[in-house]
């Protein structure tokens, strides 16, 4: 293939690209250049907007697994650990173009999730989702949420350390920096957290190691959460595999399901906006807590449950203030659809 070779030299420590020139290489050479070509310019450039773009893309090309040209399955081990609490779990997925079935199993709760056809069917040992299998999921779809979207704003790239480049974001009150390998461009970690004063608690940071190919993708087969200072969890992928054809009533939703429409990057319009205003009243202010809601495809709250308080004599009261909530309306293809969320409040915000 035909490349674009790069001649460079240092100044204020940072690669300054001159002169390209075309010459023929091999197609795996041409790959690492490319990817160089992108990571030499990333701080200090005229252009970072567009370099952290490139560089995020190129990060999560390398790890899209979920694609039009294969089907795979995962299965994985899973420990949870909340405060003092810890339990083993599994998580497997049986993914083709259009469809999936998803399972989560773990002592006191289990789930199987079929999406086909744009609708997902849903069955669960509890009508609300734990706080634990929420992070879980975020976890595991990290990967694929590098990309930023319209909203996001760049905030800088750093060169951390000899092989790290972090591209620091934010979106709305949310600031996230994404770090990848120099080298590889395989991402590395993600940390997360609240543009506000008080609440380092809050911090997530997702890590992903133990990188192996598949196909012409890499995958880490270790990927760790940690977050709200207590809560941490493990997950080892034992099994990856692409599948050339899967069993006739592998994608058959289980019986009793509930059905929702289903896409995999919804449109978000409006914010939560409780019906009392967005401060928290005098009474709550000590209490962290995790609030599970089920919001109707018009934004209101069809249930609502606390599923992790440091005071649970206060559920009610924090369940009665969040009467009335409106919620963003999502929707897919301009169709607004029903959604589950959990929102986690600090002490003192």
């Amino acid at each position: 293939m035909t490349v674009i070779a790069l001649e460079s030299f240092r100044g204020d420590a940072t690669a300054i690209v001159l002169v390209c020139r075309a010459m023929k290489i091999p197609n795996s050479v041409g790959v690492l250049l490319l990817v160089s070509c992108l990571i030499g310019r990333g701080v200090g450039s005229d252009d970072p907007e567009n370099d952290a773009q490139r560089l995020l893309s190129r990060a999560s090309e390398q790890v899209a697994i979920k694609t039009s040209s294969g089907s795979f399955m995962l299965l994985a081990k899973v420990q949870l650990h909340d405060r003092n609490k810890s339990v083993d779990g599994v998580y497997a997925i049986a993914w083709a173009p259009g469809r999936f079935r998803r399972v989560f199993r773990f002592p006191n709760f289990s789930e199987t999730d079929v999406m086909v056809e744009g609708a997902i069917y849903r069955q669960r040992t509890t009508n609300t989702l734990p706080l634990m299998i929420y992070e879980l999921d975020n976890l595991i779809d990290s990967l694929s949420t590098i990309n930023p979207d319209s909203k996001t704003k760049l905030l800088k790239i750093d060169k951390t350390g000899a092989d790290l480049l972090c591209v620091s974001l934010e979106r709305e009150l949310t600031k996230t920096k994404t770090c990848v390998n120099s080298e590889t461009s395989l991402p590395i970690s993600i940390d997360k957290k609240l543009d506000a004063i008080g609440l380092e608690q809050l911090q997530e940071q997702y890590e992903f190691t133990n990188y192996q190919g598949f196909g012409t993708k890499q995958f880490p087969r270790m990927l760790n959460f940690r977050g709200w200072n207590s809560r941490s969890i493990q997950v080892q992928i034992d099994k990856l595999i692409r599948v050339e054809s899967f069993p006739a009533d592998e994608f058959v939703p289980p019986a009793g399901a509930t059905q929702m429409q289903f896409c995999e990057t919804p449109e978000s319009n409006g914010e939560v906006r409780p019906s009392t205003g967005n401060a928290i009243p005098i009474g709550l202010r000590d209490t962290e807590v995790a609030m599970y809601f089920q919001v109707s495809a018009l934004g209101g709250v069809k249930n609502a449950e606390v599923v992790s308080s440091s005071n649970p004599l206060k559920n009610k009261e924090i369940l009665n203030w969040f009467v009335g909530t409106h919620f963003p309306v999502k929707s897919c293809a301009g169709q607004p659809i029903e959604y589950e969320t959990i929102i986690t409040l600090a002490v003192g915000h």
